[in-house]
């Protein structure tokens, strides 16, 4: 009768990383720079441009902001977005467990 043991593995040790030198430290520094600029100065310069604009007064078509029906729509928006986000994940566990299951 054939024996069942289990192949013994030895452990390799991987080779360390060579991402703490000065020249990736001061590069990826200015990455993180330059990305983190790249989205705030686009943003600020969109904000000032708001800010020169005029104000249209209020008209019939304008939803205002205190009424019930704003609030409603707030909470059934919320609600919507929040469902799309995590009803899919909570639905994959059961169907991923049954097809595990055979």
């Amino acid at each position: 009768m054939p024996s069942l043991r289990r192949a013994t593995t030895t452990a390799v040790p991987l080779p360390v990383s060579a991402a703490n030198t000065p020249f990736y430290n001061i590069a990826l520094g200015f990455a993180m720079l330059i990305g983190r600029f790249c989205l705030a100065i686009p943003a600020l310069a969109i904000a000032g441009s708001l800010v020169d604009e005029n104000k249209v007064p209020a008209s019939s078509g304008t939803l205002p902001t205190h009424t019930p029906l704003f609030i409603a729509w707030l909470i059934a928006v919320v609600i919507i977005v929040g469902a799309l986000s995590f009803l899919p994940a909570l639905s994959l566990g059961p169907l991923v467990e049954h097809l595990i299951m055979g």
